[in-house]
């Protein structure tokens, strides 16, 4: 009786935990728990850049319609295809992919164990991120949601030279 009692209490302490706001998987709480761990390295935050929220979307999107989970798509496609085409001129641009996660929390403790997640995620070059996030898998029905996200720094701005003139 008390397993059943202690794993009754565990069970209520887990949907507790996963269902409350600041833990569920939405862009916010994505951006809050990447952002913690920069800080906790002292990185500045991450901006959400609205081109890059709708490159990612762009990019989850195609890998939904053409059924694939990748880096690189079937024929040959990148992410940074996507960021381009919403007219957001990179100097450096990464991106992370995440599937059947269902808080926050645990979706980004996994990619900082990930060596190359975690190198998206601390990397001083990026300034901006997008994210996209769809309830299930991007080639069917799935339990947790899929997860693209896309970093990026601007490329500065071409200036031209100022130039001074000496007067005889």
């Amino acid at each position: 009786m008390r397993k059943i009692v202690f794993a009754a209490l565990l069970l209520s302490a887990v949907a507790a935990y996963a269902g409350e706001p600041s833990n569920e998987i939405t862009t916010e709480n994505v951006i809050a728990q990447m952002n913690a761990h920069r800080a906790e390295h002292g990185l500045p935050p991450l901006q959400a850049d609205e081109r890059l929220m709708k490159a990612a979307a762009d990019r989850m999107k195609h890998m939904e319609d053409e059924a694939y989970w990748s880096h690189t798509s079937p024929d040959g496609v990148t992410p940074f295809v996507w960021v381009r085409l919403r007219n957001y001129d990179f100097k450096a641009a990464g991106e992370n992919l995440a599937t059947g996660f269902e808080t926050a929390r645990l979706l980004v403790t996994s990619w900082m164990e990930s060596p190359g997640h975690r190198a998206n995620i601390l990397s001083a070059m990026y300034e901006d991120c997008g994210i996209a996030i769809i309830d299930g898998a991007v080639d069917g029905p799935s339990s947790g949601k899929s997860i693209v996200v896309l970093f990026a720094k601007k490329q500065p701005e071409f200036q031209l030279p100022v130039l001074v003139r000496k007067r005889d």
